[in-house]
């Protein structure tokens, strides 16, 4: 019996699917604590933390992915197995040391605090697994993979967060015990990598060396000190996106999709615990379920759909359309943050309708995460050669990272400011980036690297997964 649809899978990237198979399931509990916003919520009702505090700590996940930079330049010449274990490991090991965070005044900073080095380690891992997924699995069939990878860390991630969150109602503090056990299931997924393989990186790695490849201006011979200094690092970035225009558009044009989404991450927490379902009297699970578990389940419905898409379609199609979706969420949003406004003239009517509102967002939020984490993961590659692909990741996800560090906190000062009008800025730059990934679409030419490499794969891998 073929329960992991190995047959569907090329020959020569089942190995690896394999195993990484393995390692993603158990990964997947590990990032339903870093990732989204469960971090925010337990900042809020455990710490009792302040508006301020609540949008750091939703912030913070988004933030850290500023150093996927020096990861992506760090990575090159060295074995990528090696660095993407000592990534996972240290993620696992900050989960652990929460089991020490005091009961007083400042644990929620200090939670924070481990948060974002659990994070700092974390990028490092999506940057390293980007480009292993380009040596391991062909382009053709790339994002379909992906997308299976995906759901099985999906579907951890959101039985783990539910049965959480549900932990958390009983107890609050029950935090000491539960981060230290999802370490432990991090280890087991640090274990389950090491059997696996990196395809072509003995040959890439000599001819590195061997100075036939510079990697962007990278070179491997340097020291740790001199490659991760500051302005070597920011010289190879502003290397390749003077030299590559398209990507630097892509580039752009993610900046506005960022704003869209990134602006409002901390409103809407505030809004739903503070406001909306404080109201009605709701502990955790109402808010994890609006804020985690109803986006990630209709993430999981809707990524296999998406994957064929995103092949099919390409990436720059594929986000012109997700930006559609990502409009009309942001719509509903608004539309639930007025109702609540309104509690005076609607009295408790005005709750449902707010929940309902924001339920909708959480739906077409889901819907679009389906593929946007693939999109996410693997849309630079459509502008990377081979040998660079960890600089070209550690570009984009740096450059998220620059968007987390301010703008959820510039939602909150614009919601303290200005109230629900955050919401239309929100709405203006979501129009802007349907905009530019349309005309980026529309003037895509088959020229680069990526595409060369499709050509040059046999038929016989396209089969669909």
């Amino acid at each position: 019996m073929d329960i992991y649809g190995l047959k569907r899978i090329p020959f020569l990237s089942r190995h690896n699917f394999f195993h990484e198979f393995h390692h993603i399931l158990a990964w997947g509990v590990v990032v339903g604590l870093i990732e989204g916003n469960f971090a925010a919520i337990v900042v809020a009702k455990t710490f009792q933390g302040s508006e301020f505090l609540i949008s750091v700590a939703s912030a913070t996940p988004m933030a850290m992915h500023v150093v996927s930079l020096m990861w992506g330049a760090y990575c090159v010449g060295r074995r990528k197995l090696r660095i993407f274990t000592f990534c996972t490991t240290g993620t696992a090991l900050m989960l652990a040391s929460v089991a020490m965070t005091p009961e007083v005044s400042c644990g929620g900073w200090l939670f924070v605090l481990q948060m974002a080095a659990a994070q700092f380690f974390q990028t490092g891992a999506v940057t390293v697994r980007s480009a292993l997924w380009k040596s391991n699995y062909p382009p053709l069939v790339r994002g379909q993979i992906a997308g299976r990878l995906q759901v099985a860390r999906a579907v951890t991630r959101l039985g783990s967060v539910a049965i959480i969150a549900n932990i958390f109602d009983h107890d609050p503090q029950s935090y000491r015990w539960i981060y230290p056990v999802v370490a432990v299931i991090g280890f087991i997924g640090v274990y389950c990598l090491q059997r696996m393989r990196v395809r072509g990186e003995d040959s890439e790695l000599r001819r590195i060396h061997d100075g036939q490849l510079d990697g962007n201006g990278l070179t491997a011979h340097a020291s740790a000190h001199k490659l991760l200094s500051s302005s070597h690092v920011l010289s190879s970035a502003v290397h390749v996106l003077k030299k590559d225009a398209r990507f630097r558009n892509y580039c752009i044009a993610q900046m506005f999709a960022g704003v869209t989404n990134l602006l409002l991450r901390a409103v809407i927490v505030i809004i739903l615990t503070q406001q909306v379902l404080a109201g009605m009297q709701s502990g955790y699970w109402l808010n994890t379920v609006l804020l985690e578990l109803l986006p990630m389940l209709l993430m999981l419905i809707a990524m296999r759909p998406s994957a064929r898409y995103f092949d099919r379609a390409g990436v720059l199609s594929y986000r012109a359309i997700q930006m559609v979706g990502w409009v009309l969420a942001i719509f509903f949003g608004m539309c639930g943050t007025l109702a609540i406004g309104s509690i005076d003239r609607l009295g408790p009517t005005a709750f449902l309708v707010s929940v309902g509102c924001f339920a909708m967002f959480a739906i077409i939020r889901g819907i679009c995460l389906g593929g946007g984490s693939i999109a996410w993961n693997l849309g630079h590659l459509h502008f990377a050669s081979h040998e660079d692909a960890e600089v070209y990741m550690g570009i984009h996800v740096s450059l998220t990272g620059l968007r987390a560090m301010f703008l959820p906190i510039l939602g909150t000062y614009l919601w303290g400011q200005i109230g629900w009008c955050v919401w239309l800025i929100s709405l203006a730059c979501g129009l802007v980036a349907i905009h530019f990934f349309r005309k980026l679409a529309v003037s895509d030419r088959p020229d680069t690297p990526a595409n060369r490499e499709l050509q040059g794969i046999n038929s016989r891998q396209t089969t669909s997964i």
